[in-house]
Parts: structure tokens; sequence; C-alpha cells
């Protein structure tokens, strides 16, 4: 390529300020700007585990943004109360069954895995379009169900956010732990090997407790002389969580008895009936203090001597925070006894399952200050070796993700009709024009723009007769390696830009390798480059690889936010069954396509591009005399360059011809995924001898009366539903429903960014849209908004190279005489 004007000095200037662009973006990319917290109001210890990780995750990343999603109520109306309801009768009325549910999941293996995939498919579906809306780029999860839904999305629907499931009950029980997230921390080591058995090949970690800063080792006498409480007396703190849970007054009566001087705290929560009780048998014992819901419970620990309680959920883990040994007083059945067990054997904790034993107890470390001391170091030792922080930070590095993602009906429909003659590939080129200083993308730069496509570095597994297609991820890919670099100046001096867009796009790629490629091409006239990428259909539309490709920019924009695989699969909003009803039978009765120059069998994957150039303001003001839309009048235009190239007079005239307009249905919830989000609209465009004015009031009720019938929904509809049959029978009837007999040609128009775009200091000038064809349909037209202009691109297959030609001169040739038609109206 020649050099720029400023020599080798201002070109190392502009490599040096690349390689900082592209190391800024890339350090930027490991920190993430949405975190979705996943908990359950289920007590208070899910809420409270995720509010001690926000408060870190806003101190570790500042720039972030924080969202909660409540399981139960995500899962369905009248869920939480239920499943509260269940949890509350199971533990104070029938612990029997709780316990016998809690062993039956560790005991028998079917029995865990069966209930977690009821649980994860109900939870994950319910949970997928909070995922979407918010799009987060690391998942935290607090709730056990909550995690089944993840890690069943993780498997079914590809997630591929990095994805944390914080334990925060001390024992790890099956129903807590899955395989297919990418981290599950427990709360201290010897919790390790019982989650790796709960779930084996489970990645675990452990985690520093999950409480906020304010619970942790403090001043006992200033917080004593705080409460109004006595500076030299055993106290001993009882509290059984949010619900208040358990025999809290037989607690009381025995840590009296072991020590009769001593002072007992006693928190009930939101539990009134507990408190009105202690209350009440006692009345005027000035030893007892008795509170409801505390806000600083940490003060009150910091105070006591040692803490009782007996579930060892988020209390427990408040208590270790602030170095306060644990009496597990008569724990409830299930994990309390579970998590009072494993305490034990780390040495933070007694237990005392027998009427008596909290007494003794009590007694014992009175006489023994030792023990006591023992206790309250190993809990502060542990506190002291890990920190929330990295757990966040190795969760959102970790970058795992999901080895394989299903591919939507809608998507696979461009894997069943891929063929060599006929690659079902969709790209855009975009070109750079040189900055202030002459900068132009490096080809460094170029791979990062490609490697912003979410799923390029997925190979495609086109499935078998009994398994549907699916993308493979191979974190192997380079994706350097996928862009192939030409320089015109160097290798081809004087061949255009045109042709080398041909030859590229003439060539399939193999899906087995990546999900796409890139070319780019140095050397071209004015100083300019160009990137042209090419993507598996089945990856995504033009407004996905549009998307992607502006995301690297940085421009800061609406457009430029990275699109993301959607893990939601529902039928689109506000499609009624009547609606439904009438575009299905619109469609019904449409009929075969008229027969048409443009069709007939592809035989090899030659491809012929053509481009035209519209000055976007006064399209949009012709449109707006006219009493039309853009998209309307730029149908029109199709039209009539139709018109005007085929109908020369050599041979018989064409009067109709039926193009698919692939009609977005993505809403403010799906604007950012990935995929096809697409409906269909068959319009039969008027190309024979007509007035403009006619044409255009023509196409604009052929469109309109299809869209209003509801067409673009229920074609829709359509495709989801055949993704529901057998794979060889879904292949066969999207081939049969996508080719020539039923339409002519294919036409899309695509919106684009209004502002100027930079890379890499270079200016993106402009991006050409590269549609596909269809079996048997030789031409496709994408008309895409970019700047001040509306850049048309027409892809012609094997014999209709003139054709191609000549309607990007007429196109131009029809918009003027529109313009001129708007001006003396």
């Amino acid at each position: 390529m020649p050099e720029q004007a400023g020599g080798v000095t201002a070109k190392r200037r502009r490599a040096a300020a690349s390689g900082a662009e592209a190391a800024s973006r890339s350090a930027a990319a490991r920190q993430p700007r949405r975190v979705l917290v996943v908990s359950a109001d289920m007590g208070e210890g899910h809420n409270a585990t995720g509010r001690a990780l926000q408060a870190v995750v806003d101190r570790i990343w500042p720039q972030c943004t924080v969202e909660w999603v409540d399981t139960l109520d995500a899962m369905g109306r009248g869920v939480g109360p239920l499943f509260r309801r269940i949890y509350t009768s199971n533990v104070e009325r029938t612990p029997w069954l709780y316990e016998f549910f809690y062993r039956s999941v560790w005991r028998y293996r079917w029995f865990a895995n069966s209930s977690k995939r009821f649980v994860g498919e109900w939870s994950g579906r319910r949970l997928a379009p909070h995922i979407d809306r918010v799009r987060p780029d690391l998942i935290i999860s607090t709730y056990p169900l909550g995690s089944a839904g993840l890690a069943w999305l993780r498997r079914h629907r590809g997630l591929d956010v990095p994805v944390g499931a914080w334990v925060s009950d001390f024992a790890p029980h099956p129903f807590w732990v899955y395989r297919d997230l990418d981290l599950n921390l427990v709360m201290h080591p010897v919790a390790v090997p019982v989650a790796e058995r709960s779930e084996p090949g489970a990645p675990v970690a452990v985690s520093a407790p999950t409480v906020t800063d304010a619970f942790r080792p403090g001043d006992q006498r200033a917080a004593r002389r705080r409460l109004g409480l006595p500076e030299r007396a055993f106290t001993a703190l009882v509290s059984c969580g949010s619900l208040g849970f358990g025999r809290s007054e037989e607690a009381v009566r025995e840590l009296l008895d072991g020590d009769p001087d001593g002072c007992v705290l006693v928190v009930c929560g939101r539990n009134e009936r507990l408190r009105e009780r202690i209350d009440r048998d006692f009345a005027g014992d000035d030893r007892v203090r008795v509170f409801g819901w505390v806000d600083d419970m940490a003060g009150l620990m910091v105070a006591a001597d040692v803490v009782v309680t007996n579930a060892g959920g988020a209390t427990s883990l408040e208590a270790l925070a602030c170095g306060r040994p644990l009496l597990m007083h008569q724990p409830i059945a299930g994990h309390g006894r579970a998590n009072a067990e494993l305490m034990a054997e780390a040495s933070l904790a007694e237990v005392c399952p027998a009427e008596g034993d909290l007494a003794r107890a009590v007694a014992r470390l009175r006489r023994e200050p030792d023990r006591l001391a023992a206790m309250q170091r190993a809990a502060a030792e542990h506190c002291a070796a890990h920190e929330l922080a990295d757990g966040l930070r190795a969760v959102a590095a970790s970058g795992r993700g999901a080895p394989s993602r299903p591919i939507a009906a809608e998507d696979a429909l461009f894997v069943h009709i891929d063929t060599a003659q006929v690659p079902q590939q969709v790209g855009a080129v975009v070109v750079f024009e040189p900055g202030p200083e002459g900068e132009l993308p490096t080809h460094a730069d170029a791979a990062a723009m490609l490697g912003a496509v979410p799923g390029i570095r997925s190979r495609l597994d086109r499935g078998s007769p009994l398994r549907r297609p699916r993308w493979r991820q191979d974190t192997r890919v380079n994706v350097a390696d996928l862009v192939d670099r030409y320089d015109v100046a160097r290798d081809d001096p004087g061949r255009e830009l045109g042709e080398i867009i041909d030859a590229f796009y003439s060539r399939g790629f193999d899906g087995h390798r990546s999900a796409g490629e890139g070319l780019y091409v140095t050397g071209l006239p004015d100083g300019r480059s160009a990137l042209l990428v090419k993507l598996h259909h089945a990856l995504g539309d033009g407004i996905t690889v549009l998307r992607a490709l502006l995301s690297a920019t940085g421009a800061g924009r609406s457009w430029a936010t990275p699109p993301a695989p959607s893990v939601s699969r529902g039928l689109p909003r506000g499609l009624g069954l009547r609606r439904t009803a009438r575009g299905l039978w619109t469609l019904a009765r449409a009929g075969r396509a008229p027969a048409s120059p443009l069709n007939g069998a592809l035989g090899t994957p030659a491809r012929h591009h053509g481009f035209a150039r519209l000055p976007g303001r006064p399209l949009r003001t012709a449109a707006r005399r006219l009493g039309v839309t853009a998209n309307d009048l730029l149908v029109a235009v199709f039209a009539e360059a139709l018109h005007r190239t085929l109908n020369t007079g050599e041979g018989p005239a064409t009067e109709s011809l039926r193009v698919m307009l692939p009609w977005s249905l993505r809403t403010t919830g799906t604007l950012h995924s990935t995929g096809n989000r697409t409906g269909a609209v068959a319009v039969d465009l008027p190309v024979g001898t007509l007035p403009l004015r006619r044409r255009l009031d023509l196409v604009r009720d052929a469109m309109r009366a299809r869209v209003d019938a509801g067409v673009p929904e229920a074609a829709n509809a359509v495709v989801r539903a055949i993704g529901l049959l057998p794979p060889p029978l879904h292949a066969a009837v999207a081939r049969w429903m996508y080719r020539s007999t039923w339409f002519n040609a294919i036409a899309s128009v695509l919106p684009g960014p209004r502002w100027e775009v930079r890379f890499a200091g270079a200016r993106v000038c402009e991006a050409l849209p590269v549609l596909p064809l269809a079996p048997g349909v030789g031409l496709s037209w994408g008309a895409m908004i970019w700047g001040d202009r509306v850049i048309v691109g027409f892809t012609g297959g094997p014999g209709l190279a003139g054709q191609v030609d000549r309607l990007a001169e007429e196109t131009e040739t029809a918009l003027r005489d529109y313009v001129a038609l708007a001006e003396a109206a």
C-alpha cells in the first residue's frame, strides 16, 4: 500500500495508538457493564448474599449497573407465597418430610437429577426474558432454583454470559451446585469436597463469607457500651434468621442455666409471635434483651461472645465474619443439620442437638476460655484468607460460556437450505477513509472488528436425523486467522473493489471452521481500505451483522451496543389468535409466485454485486410530500428500477414480481439480540408499465395490507412451528418453503447510523450490504441507511451480472424521478 503522509514516524505513531486502542478495548471488555443478581425472597439470606455481592461490584466496577430478578416471582404469580408457605410448614410442622426430601436428593442420584431438570426448565424459561431485557455481562445467583434455571439455559439455550453461584449455606447440597455454571462458590474449604460430591465435574472454589463490610471484627467493649450491656458478662446472641424458626425460648433458658450471670440477646426477626412469647416468658428478667427486626445486626454480633442459631445460613456467615463462634442449638431439619455438622468439622461451631447440650456448652466455654478463643481465631483466619472481590473477578474472567448452543428454528432454516451452490451468508463491506494524519485500521483492528461478532468462534454442527443443528464454541479459534489480507497496490494494481467483492462472496466458507470470515483490503484509491465480512445466515440477520461491526467502533450510541444471543424463545407479544389466523389465511391464499426471468437453477456459488448510493434527505423529503414512508418509497423505487431493467422490449413483458421482504419483529427487548428476528412479507410488486404515482400507491397498499393482516407474525409463527418437527422433516419442510416456487426475489431495508462513525482513527465512510440468494432465486436487494445516504446493494446469480449493473443505475435514476414528482406535487 502506498505510504501515507508523515512517513515512518507517523506510521509508528498510528500503530502505537491503534495498539493502545485495542488494548483499551480488551481491558474494558473484561469489566462487566451490567450485572444481574438472581435471588429470591425465601427468608432473608439469599437477598443478603446478593446485597453483599452488589456492594463489592459497586466498589470494584463503579461504572457497572446492577439489576435484580426474584426467581420465584419470575416463575409465576403466586409461586413465591406458595413456596414460602411450603418451606415454613415443612420446617415448623413436618420436619420429617423436609428431612426425607433432603436425604433423598443425596441418596438417589436419579431423583436429584430429575428434580433439578424439572425445576431448571421451569425457572429457566421464566428467567430468560429477564436476561434478554437486562443483557448482563455477568450473572450472580444466590438462590438454588435460580441456579438450576441458569444451568438449564446454558445447556439448552446456549447462555454464554459468565455465571457464578454463591452457596450461602455452609453445607452444599445437590440443588445448590451445577456443572454447567462457570463457578460454584462455597463458604469454606471443608465444603469443597461436599460440593464436588453433590455434582461431579462441577467447578468449585472457596469464597469469603457473603456479608457486607459492616460485618467484621470490632471493639466488643465499645459495642456493649453503645447498647447499654454489661461489659464483663458472658453475652450470647440468639438469632434464628429473619423467619425466627426453632425453639428460641428453650435456647434462652439453657443459656441462663449454663451461665446464670450471663446476658442473652434475642433477635426474633419478622416473627412477631415469637417476640411476644419471649417478652411474656422473660418479662422482668433484665438478663434478657428482646429485639424484633434489627438494622444493626453487626453491632449485636460484635457485642456478643457467641452466636446461637439453628440453620447455618446468612446468620452463621455474618457471625463468622465478625469473628464469633457458633453454637448450633437443635438445628432444623435438612440443611440446618448438614450445616451444623460441617461447621463443627471446620472447628467453627459446636452442635447442641439434645436438650441440655446448649447449657453444658456454655458452661464449658466459661470454664475453658482458651477453647472460646480458638474458635474465634478459626473464624477470623478463615475470613481473612479470602476476598469476595476475588470470586467476582474469577467468574467475570472465566469466559467459559456455553460449549454449544442450539440453533433456534428461525435460524436453523438457513442451515437446512444452505448448499454449496446457494451458500447462506450475509455480510457487509465496511469502507475506511484515512483520518487526519492518514490513520487506517491495522489488520489487528480489522480482526477486532470481526471478533466483536458474538459466536464468531463457533463451529456449525449441522445435526443429524436425531439431533438438531447447534453452534459449538471453540475458544482455540484465533479471529486474526479468519481475516485474510489483500493489498491491491502490491498484489494487483488497478484492480477495483467491486471485483474483489465478487470474488470474496462467490466463495462459500467452511462452517466447520468458524461462523464467518473476513478479508481486509488495503491499497485502494485515495488511500482507502475496506473490511469484507461474511457470516453464516444462521448466526444472524443484517441487523446482527451491522450491530456487531459497529460495536467495535466504540461510537457510544445505541447502534454501537454489541448484540448478544437471546435465550428467550417466546412468540412475539401481541400476536392474538384472530390476527394469527388472518395472517395464516393471507399466506395460504398467496399461491405460487409468477414466472420470472430472475428465477432458475443456481449451478454455482458465483455472484455479482452492484451498488447504488442514494441521497437520504431528498428521499425522506419526497416520501413525506408523497404521503408515504421512506420504506414504501424505497420499495417503489426498486419496482420502478425492475420495470426499466426487465421490460426493455425484448421478449415478453414482466407485469409482476413477488418479492420476499424480511420484516423485523424486534422489540425493545430483542433489539440487541443476535439471530434472525424477522417475519416475512411476500409482496407482488407491479413492474409493468405504470405511472410513477400509481406504482407507488400499489406498492404502499400491498405492503400495508399484508402487515395489517399479521402476515409477518404469522410467517414467523410458521417457521417456529416447523421447528418442532423431527430434524429430517424440519429440513425437508424448510427447503420446500424457502425457494423460487413462492417468491422471485429477496428485498430488505436495514436501519443504520446517521452520524459519523470512526474506528482506529479512520472514518467509516460507508457500509455496503450483501444479501444471500435462495434456491432458484437469482436476485436479492438490500438498502441500508448510512449517514446522509441510503446505500443499496444488489446480489445476482450466474448470468444476471448485466441486470444487476443496470438495476443499480436505474435505481438512482428512478429515485431522481420520484424526487421530481414530489417537488411537482
